[in-house]
């Protein structure tokens, strides 16, 4: 045949003419037999993998099934993950359209369709030694002479092509562009009153608000829209700034209140809001949202405060009617009050910071002196703490904002009316999936262990583009012509963990991903996959979602799938069983972590009792770091020596630094563990502030783990403070002399009368 006559994959007619006649009449009788059509695909995808075997000269007599050849390629190297992605999605629509006499599907039919496409791009990419110019893909078109067919097909057409929303008919045709409407009434100062074109998705339009990229993220503490009046979630820090100014409305003396914390922490957004709702809070104040920007290109960040903070100077405090809010950064502050300044000074507000114990490692929440006020965001969490673990009663009604059932709720409406339209893509899937309550506490648990574990600051901001991130695939197609692996590539579950690259959250949680999980009941599902011929039982068993189980359910019987196919089912299936199934998820937890946050609790609410525990286990890591030959004796000199020295060291705890709370759950708090030891006589201390990543070394020393030289670089603090207690042993009365090799022990030490003996020990 021409090459010059144009037909479906025609473009590797010449290096393969068998696929390409077979993909010709595969789209010949898409519309008018699908599952012959479907049976034609497979014949396509059979000479590709026929014609590479030929090419590539392999001899393998036992490889005689798609499946066998599919598989054999893919573990000699020869296909990649998509392509053999593709394979698999034909071979099995293939076998269900060969065996089942009523299977007669044009939506298979259509993802077999551009499955073939990816193949034959892919096999003339690698195989073709010519130029060959790649049409770019067009889906099937009805036959013009068919125009009854046309019609009848016409609706479900509709509803299976395109990309971002609803398809044309017939792709490269104009349509006659229609008037956006609304199809359902609007109530006034309703969140849910845009218009919208046909070819477009509500829901789609509405997850988009919550991207970093979006409007709404510009944070401006004079702008306050409706929208974000919607997703604003009351904090402690709100109610606590909101005391304040209550505290000092109608006072005519002057008053400067300090917003201290970091870039990102919500101070714009706290603003904004009692700007917008509660104005005769603020209404007397000027606000500095910015402290450190300039009003004149020529001054520093100092001249610059030095400036707005006139009026509260030392020289005019006294006098002074003036009333500002001033958002700052604690960095900037803690340099302002110790920096020697030109005109004025500051040693009243200098006092005041100092009183706060801002930059001490006490709490600081909120502290108020004179004509001064003090909200610190630096001890405020997103999350609290509780006996029975941490929670976040902020990202949850984030959460309750954004999934509930409500009709206030415009991403709901949104859904609600897409469903309407018959409108479903994975995004729709996804989001469904998340309106699963179990499903949300498990995310907000990953984010809080990612916030420990790695110091991640996770502002609203943050938290909602990661929302959007993992319920908006790069692929928005309709479902129903999306083949069973693109559903899965495309689910919640990879999105949330394999998706790193997008965020520094995506990116920590790539981190806990259960699939690289140690674990009994990980391998047995790795076992009952490998064994069991239907795998309907196993998802019954382990999924708690009807919307994720019916993305697993039409590869249940295909208990043959190849190496990546295998492999992406069991990935999904894994993630999804800790997403959803509160058992499985139990078993899967990381008791270091859960160690960790029940001690911070502990100490936080200075549960004595329950932390004797926990400085057994720092000082059995101390000994461990250092070398111990026997109890309470610990090495001086390094393990390379002919012979070890040793000195005896009795650790004492203090405790006197731990205040006692009778609060349940705790909103303000230390995110790390301050302990420390005193030498004997409750004077000379030392202390450690211990995070996760310590906390976490130190138990694997605890347990035998020798640090190498990072660890020693990593934990600089705890290495110091080792060397700290040191000085509280007792070398200069006695020193332990080990030999190794020998096994022996001698003794250096004084006695009565202030003389050194050496003797064996026994």
């Amino acid at each position: 045949m021409s090459t010059d006559e144009q037909f479906f994959l025609s473009f590797i007619d010449e290096i393969n003419p068998v696929a390409a006649q077979n993909a010709k009449k595969m789209e010949e009788l898409l519309f008018e037999d699908a599952s012959s059509s479907i049976v034609k695909g497979r014949l396509f995808a059979e000479a590709v993998l026929n014609e590479v075997f030929k090419i590539e000269e392999i001899e393998a007599p036992y490889v005689n099934s798609l499946y066998d050849k599919i598989s054999y390629l893919t573990r000699g190297g020869y296909i990649e993950r998509e392509v053999q992605q593709s394979f698999d999605t034909i071979r099995l629509s293939g076998n269900k359209a060969a065996h089942d006499g009523g299977f007669n599907d044009i939506t298979v039919a259509f993802k077999l369709h551009k499955e073939m496409y990816n193949i034959a791009v892919w096999f003339v990419e690698v195989y073709s030694v010519k130029q060959i110019k790649i049409p770019l893909y067009e889906t099937p078109k009805p036959p013009k002479k068919e125009a009854n067919i046309e019609d009848l097909v016409q609706k479900k057409i509709m509803q299976l092509l395109g990309s971002n929303g609803f398809p044309k008919l017939v792709p490269g045709e104009e349509q006659e562009e229609k008037q956006p409407t609304t199809p359902f009434s609007v109530k006034e100062n309703s969140l849910f009153d845009e218009k919208i074109g046909e070819g477009e998705s509500y829901l789609l339009r509405k997850l988009k608000r919550l991207q970093d990229s979006s409007q709404e993220a510009i944070e401006n503490a004079n702008q306050f829209s409706r929208f974000k009046n919607y997703m604003h979630v009351d904090r402690k820090i709100q109610l606590d700034f909101e005391h304040i100014l209550e505290g000092r409305n109608g006072l005519s003396n002057g008053n400067l209140i300090l917003l201290c914390g970091s870039v990102g922490d919500g101070k714009s957004h706290l603003l904004a809001y009692l700007k917008e709702n509660k104005p005769h809070l603020i209404d007397a104040y000027t606000i500095y949202n910015d402290a450190t920007e300039s009003f004149s290109p020529g001054k520093n960040a100092m001249e610059t405060l030095e400036e707005v903070l006139k009026s509260f100077s030392d020289q005019y405090i006294e006098d002074t009617s003036e009333k500002v809010i001033l958002a700052i950064n604690m960095g900037v502050l803690h340099n302002f009050i110790h920096t020697k300044h030109n005109e004025y000074s500051y040693q009243k507000l200098r006092d005041l910071v100092e009183e706060s114990e801002l930059f001490s490692p006490n709490i600081t929440t909120h502290y108020s002196s004179g004509n001064f006020d003090l909200l610190s965001f630096g001890d405020y969490h997103p999350y609290e703490l509780t006996k029975d673990g941490p929670t976040s009663s902020f990202y949850f009604t984030l959460m309750e904002k954004i999934f509930s059932n409500h009709e206030e709720n415009p991403f709901y409406r949104a859904l609600v009316e897409d469903e309407k339209r018959e409108f479903n893509t994975m995004a729709h899937e996804n989001y469904r999936m998340l309106q699963n309550e179990f499903v949300q506490k498990q995310i907000v648990n990953l984010l809080i262990e990612a916030i420990v574990k790695y110091k991640l600051v996770i502002s609203a901001r943050a938290f909602l583009n990661f929302i959007a991130d993992i319920i908006i695939p790069d692929d928005v197609r309709t479902t129903a012509i999306m083949s069973e692996f693109e559903v899965l590539k495309n689910a919640v579950p990879t999105l949330l963990f394999n998706r790193k690259e997008r965020s520094v959250i995506l990116k920590a949680l790539s981190y806990g991903d259960p699939i690289h999980k140690r674990s009994i009941y990980i391998d047995q599902i790795v076992i009952d996959l490998n064994t069991l011929s239907d795998w309907g039982n196993l998802i019954e068993d382990n999924i708690v979602s009807e919307t994720a189980a019916k993305w697993l359910k039409p590869l249940a019987q295909e208990t043959n799938l190849t190496n990546y196919s295998f492999d992406l089912f069991f990935k999904t299936f894994i993630r999804i069983a800790s997403l959803t199934n509160k058992q499985f998820a139990a078993k899967l937890t990381d008791p270091m972590y859960t160690s960790f946050m029940k001690y911070l609790y502990y100490f936080n609410v200075g549960e004595k009792a329950q932390i004797i525990n926990f400085y057994g286990e720092i000082k059995s890591a101390i000994f461990n770091w250092k070398g111990s030959p026997k109890r309470e004796y610990i090495y001086l000199n390094k393990p390379d020596e002919k012979f070890r020295i040793a000195q005896k060291l009795v650790l004492r705890p203090t405790v006197t630094h731990i205040k006692q709370s009778t609060e349940d759950v705790l909103y303000s708090f230390k995110s790390s563990i301050l302990m420390g030891y005193h030498k004997g006589d409750h004077e000379t201390k030392e202390f450690l502030d211990i995070d996760f990543p310590l906390y976490e070394l130190m138990m694997k020393v605890e347990d035998g783990y020798r640090p190498n030289k990072k660890d020693i670089e990593d934990a600089i603090k705890f290495v110091e403070f080792i060397e700290k207690l040191m000085v509280f042993g007792e070398k200069r009365n006695e020193l332990l002399i080990h030999y190794p090799n020998d096994k022996k022990f001698y003794k250096i030490k004084k006695d009565d009368f202030e003389r050194f003996v050496f003797e064996r020990e026994k």
